[in-house]
This record gives C-alpha cells, structure tokens and sequence, in this order.
C-alpha cells in the first residue's frame, strides 16, 4: 500500500523527510515519505537545479535503500551488537504526497537524555554515544568510500546526533540504532568550519560536484576484498557475496542519478510532481533555455504572488486577530490579580515538565517527583515573581512584534531606538518590578531577592532570574522545580538556533549543558 493507512502514526520530521509508524501485516514498519521545505528546496536548486532527489529519483532512492543494507551487515561487523542500522525493506512510490517512500525497519529507542536535576545516572550517554560510535563510526565509513554518509554520521554537524536511538531496554553497555541515513542538504554547512576545508570541499571536489551522499565505489570494493576473510568469517561466503551484488547495484544506480543533466533533474521533478506530462518533458529536455524562461517566469509568480497577495493577507488576519483578541483583557488581569500571575507561572512550568516527559527526557517516576514538589512550590513569592517576569516578556515581546515597528515606519522612532528597546527593554521592565519587590521585602523584613534583581540585568538570561534567586535561597530538597527551569531555558534556546540547532541535536544538549554551571555557582553561593 503506498497511500499513509489512516493508523498511521507521524513519529517526526527532518529535512528530508516525515516518518510513520505504520501496522502492517508484517509487524511495525517506519515509513519515510521524502519531502523537502522552501529553505532545503531552496539549497538544492541553488546546487542541482531541483528539489531533493529522493522525493523524485527512482535511482536515488535505491541508492539509499542499498547503502542500508549494505551498512547493516557492516556496523554488525564494525560495532558488533553495540551499533545497528534499520534496516531498508522497501521503495515505492507514494501518490498522496508525489514522493518516493522507505520502508524501513521500526526501532524502539530514544535519544540520548538531556541533564537535568532529577537523575544523574543518565548523564553520560551523549559521551558514549559521541565517543564510542559516532566518531568510530565516521573514520570507518572513510575508510571503506561511503563518503557522504559521514555527514548523517556527525562529521562537523551537531544536527546529526538526532540520527540515532538509544535501543529499549538500555542495556549496559547501551546498544544504538542509526535510523536516519539520508542526508537533506549536501554536506556543505558543517558548524565546524575546519570540517568544510580538511574533508566535505576536498571530497566535492574528488567526486566534482557537492557531496551529497556518495559513496565511491572502487573504494568500497578495494576495502570488501580487503578485509575478505574477516567479513566471511563474520557473515558467511554467501552474504558476503551478496553484498558484493548490492555494491554493483549501488554503483549503478548512483551513476545514474548523479549524471543527470541539471536541466533533467528540474524537469524531471516537475514531471514527477504531475506539473508536465511526459510530452512536454520530452520536448523541454531538447529546448533547456525555453525550460529555464518558462522556471524563471514560475519563480517571479511565485515570488510576486508571497508579496502582493499573501503577505497583505496574512498581515490583515494577523491584524483582525489582534483586534479581537483577549490580549489586553489577559494583561489587565494579570496587572491586578496576584492569583492569575501564579497561574500564569504555574500553567508555563507544568508545561514543559510535561514536554520533558513526552520527550523521554523524564522518566515516570522523575516526572512525579517533580509535579509533587511544584504543587508544594507553586504559591511561594519567588513563583509570583516567575510569573510575573513570563508576563511582562510575553507583554513586550508584543510591543516589540506589533507596536515599534509601526513607531518606525511612522518615524517616530530611530532604528538605534528599536535596537536599543530590544537589547535593554528587557532588563529594564525586570529591574523596576524586582527593586520594587525587594522594597516592599526590606519593609516587612524579609529575605531580600538580591540573586533576582542582579540576574535580572542580563539580557535574554534575566528571565532566569527568581529561578536562580530559588536555587541560592531554598533548602537542597525543594530546588529541583528551580533547577529545571534553568536547565529547559538553556535547552530550548539550543533548539531554536537556525540551521544548527532543533530538538535531540548536539546544539541542543551544549546549551543543556550551560545550566550545569549555572546551577552550581548558585549552589556555590
């Protein structure tokens, strides 16, 4: 069946392509139906004159499917039972989305854990799975010519490290799976840039184009002879020759796709994606300059229509919803209700305790534990404060998207004053409502929020403020709720670096780490 069965379940999305989960008679199977998004659409045709090839090219596609049969008998040989790959069971073409699909096999697992203040004991499996199997993992495929699946490997690019699953049941020492091995950008963007100029620019130009998941195949045949007796000792004469037959079938699929005229794979997409039939791909493929008017003309409709019509529209409803919004009415009560303020507070940590949890982050017992002591927590002043703070960003963060941009078409303030609002505003609206808080805490005697108002003055980090004032001034049994809103603050602004960064990447968990040193020189003072 190409069409998703409606007991499919979406189990996540990358560049290249969303996943399913889907119950065939078979057992369960994860289903990658390719896709790419404007920015990576964007990167492909800027490189090869269309879209990522694996939503259109039937030879692409069985490339991916037999480099992961073909890796899955060589990580078993590499790794042992410490590494697996899923394992490729099928291609099809699926006419719901117009894009080619992978059937692949279905792992249970999660990503490596993020720190947190619950539990220590999970606190290394980034280490051993960076360590331990990615880095080897990425001199070895070097080593045998799967060039291009470096990249997918962790060369150079935090995004990688969301390729791989922590098998369940974790066992000691913990098993992984490599579940994602298509690549959706070329392997041009690594965040290392001495990764760019020692491997990926040598590498485009060894195969003379952009390295997009190439593997080179004499290479990979020189090191299967190589290392015969120990690969037919591991699998056997017959699969070893059978992976010689998936290497011949690689290499010429791989030329196939890769020689493609660049006009052919443009037009090709656009036959795929039933925008031509194959006539007029026929015809267009012998006359590429009129192919090209007819793309440039597309792309000035494109562009003319996102400006004169979508975007006015798309300002308008913004607008209306503003109007009718309940913002202001939101805000007044949050000005004159200590009650909706702790609300506020409360609702923001119990929902990212609960993102945490349904990220496997937190395990069942952790996610208790942590709820138990928010409900003993969740009136304290210190939590008002929090909520204070989440309400007043919430409230200028409004001004900053509707109001000063008005202000500056309206010339009535400076682009140095809209830079100056965005840089300092914060701080600034903390420092007034802490210093007065602190007053009112000197005239009843009681414990003065020092932490908050100097932590309070740091730009963007100053939301961390009664946080950390919780971790300094609270007894060691009642800092965890504290201690998590520091950890997920750091963790969610890794997750939202452009380009580098998003949810179970390297980024994500070098931010997570910051808290770590946050958390102890507040322990320290």
């Amino acid at each position: 069946m190409n069409n998703l069965p409606s007991s499919s379940q979406l189990l996540g999305a990358g560049r290249s392509g969303q996943v399913f989960r889907i119950n065939s008679e078979s057992g369960e199977i994860a289903r990658k139906v390719f896709y790419s998004d404007k920015l990576t659409s964007l990167v492909h045709y800027v490189f090869f004159g269309s879209p990522n090839p694996y939503i259109w090219n039937e030879d692409a596609i069985y490339c991916a499917f037999y480099r992961r049969k073909l890796l899955l008998d060589l990580v078993q040989v590499w790794f042992g039972n410490r590494l697996q790959v899923s394992d490729a069971l099928a291609v099809a073409w699926n006419p719901e989305f117009k894009a080619y699909q992978l059937d692949t096999q279905f792992v249970r697992g999660r990503h490596v854990s993020l720190r947190q203040p619950c539990s220590q004991s999970r606190n290394q499996e980034l280490a051993t799975l960076v360590d331990e199997i990615m880095l080897p993992l990425q001199q070895l495929l070097m080593e045998a010519g799967l060039d291009g699946l470096v990249w997918q490997s962790g060369k150079g690019t935090p995004t990688a490290l969301n390729n791989f699953l922590l098998t369940e049941p974790v066992t000691d020492p913990p098993m992984f799976c490599w579940i994602d091995l298509e690549s959706g950008v070329p392997a041009l963007f690594p965040i290392n840039i001495l990764q760019l100029f020692q491997f990926y620019l040598p590498k485009s130009f060894h195969y003379r184009r952009p390295l997009f998941d190439d593997v080179d195949g004499p290479k990979l045949k020189r090191y299967l002879h190589r290392h015969q007796q120990q690969l037919q000792a591991c699998w056997g004469q017959s699969r070893y020759a059978k992976n010689l037959e998936r290497v011949e079938q690689l290499e010429y699929h791989q030329a196939r796709w890769k020689s493609m005229r660049r006009v052919d794979r443009s037009i090709h997409y656009q036959l795929k994606k039933g925008r031509i039939d194959p006539q007029q791909a026929r015809w267009y493929s012998q006359r590429p300059l009129l192919w090209y008017g007819r793309e440039g003309l597309r792309a000035i409709d494109l562009l003319l229509n996102a400006l004169v019509i979508k975007l006015p529209r798309r300002l308008l409803c913004y607008l209306q919803a503003l109007a009718h919004s309940t913002f202001l009415r939101h805000f007044w009560q949050f000005l004159i209700s200590h009650g909706y303020r702790v609300s506020l507070a409360r609702d923001y940590i119990i929902g990212r305790i609960e993102t945490w949890h349904q990220r496997h982050h937190l395990t069942e017992e952790e996610f208790n534990n942590l709820m138990a002591e928010f409900h003993q927590e969740r009136s304290s002043e210190y939590i008002n404060g929090f909520g204070v703070h989440i309400g007043l960003k919430i409230f200028f963060q409004a001004m900053e998207i509707g109001v000063l941009p008005l202000l500056y078409f309206a010339g009535l303030i400076s682009a140095v004053g809209v830079v100056t609002w965005v840089v300092v505003g914060g701080p600034v609206y903390r420092t007034i409502y802490t210093f007065y808080r602190l007053v009112r805490a000197a005239t009843k005697g009681k414990p003065l929020p020092w932490i908050a108002l100097f932590v309070g003055l740091l730009p963007t980090v100053g939301l961390l403020a009664y946080p950390c004032q919780i971790i300094y001034s609270a007894h060691e049994e009642r800092k965890q709720i504290a201690q998590f809103v520091v950890y997920d603050f750091f963790t969610r602004i890794g997750a939202k670096i452009p380009i580098w960064g998003g949810e179970d990447t390297q980024t994500e968990h070098v931010f997570n780490h910051i808290a770590d040193y946050v958390v102890r020189s507040e322990q320290r003072g």
